[in-house]
C-alpha cells in the first residue's frame, strides 16, 4: 500500500526569505507580523500547553500575506520529559539558560518568549543577529559566549519605542525576568495607532546593511541547521 503526505502550500515562502528579499517592509506590516507570531504562540502556550522549541525565521511561513508557524520536531509538551532532548535549533534563537546549564536546562515557555524577542528585532532589521548566516564554525562558538556574557542586538534606529522595550524585556537573560506571552500581546495591542504615522517612529526598513551589536547588562545563503550545527556536540562547549 502506497501512501501520500498532503501539506498546505504556502505562496510567500519562509520569515527569513521574505525579510532578506522584499524590497520595502513598512512598519505597520512589522507590527501586525508580530502579533501574528505572538498570537500563534499564545495558542501554544495558553491552549495546548505546548512549547514550540525552535523558534527562528525559517520555521515560520507566509501564506497569502498572513503568518504561519511551523515544524513542531522540537516541541514538547509542558511538564513532559523530553523537555531537554527538545532543546535543540539555531543559536541566537534559543534560551541562553540553556547553554548556561550546560544544556541540562528545562525548557519553558520563557524559552520560547526569548526567541520571540530576536524575531521581534529581525522583523525591524531584516538581518540575520549577529550575522550569524554568515559564521564559521568557530565563529558560532564566540557568538554563543557572547549571548551568555549579556550580548544584544542594538535596536534599529527610528523604530517603536515601545516595540523595542518590549523585546528587550523578553530576551533578558533571566527567564523569570521575561513577560509572559499574554503581557507580551497586551503591549502590541497597545502600541497606540498613531505611532504608526510618526516619522521618528516609522520604520520602513529597505536598508539591508549590517547592524552593530550591543552588549546588556542582562536586563532589559540560509541559517544553519541543527544537524549542521548541533549545539549539543562537544565541539560547541567553551
Amino acid at each position: 500500500m502506497n501512501y501520500s503526505l498532503v501539506l498546505e502550500y504556502v505562496d510567500g515562502g519562509t520569515l527569513r526569505n521574505y525579510l532578506r528579499n522584499t524590497i520595502t517592509f513598512e512598519w505597520d506590516i512589522q507590527l501586525r507580523f508580530s502579533k501574528e507570531i505572538a498570537s500563534a504562540i499564545s495558542w501554544l502556550h495558553d491552549y495546548k500547553e505546548i512549547i514550540h522549541g525552535d523558534l527562528h525565521p525559517n520555521n515560520i511561513l507566509i501564506h497569502k500575506d498572513t503568518i504561519k508557524l511551523a515544524d513542531f520536531g522540537r516541541s514538547c509538551q509542558k511538564g513532559s520529559a523530553n523537555h531537554t532532548e527538545a532543546a535543540c535549533g539555531v543559536i541566537p534563537y534559543m534560551d541562553p539558560k540553556f547553554f548556561e546549564e550546560n544544556h541540562s536546562y528545562r525548557l519553558t515557555e520563557k524559552s520560547d518568549i526569548y526567541g520571540l524577542g530576536v524575531l521581534f528585532w529581525e522583523l525591524t532589521s531584516r538581518l540575520s543577529p549577529f550575522d550569524f548566516e554568515n559564521k564559521n564554525k568557530l565563529e558560532i562558538i564566540q557568538v554563543k559566549q557572547d549571548i551568555l556574557n549579556g550580548k544584544r542586538e542594538i535596536p534599529i534606529r527610528n523604530t517603536n519605542d515601545k516595540f523595542v522595550s518590549l523585546y528587550k524585556e523578553c530576551w533578558r537573560h533571566n527567564p523569570d525576568e521575561r513577560p509572559p506571552i499574554c503581557k507580551v500581546i497586551d503591549v502590541l495591542d497597545n502600541i497606540n495607532p498613531i505611532d504608526l504615522i510618526d516619522p521618528k517612529n516609522n520604520n520602513v526598513s529597505t536598508d539591508l546593511n549590517s547592524n552593530k551589536s550591543e552588549s546588556t547588562e542582562n536586563e532589559d545563503s540560509d541559517l544553519p541547521s541543527c544537524e549542521e550545527y548541533d549545539i549539543n556536540s562537544d565541539r560547541y562547549n567553551i
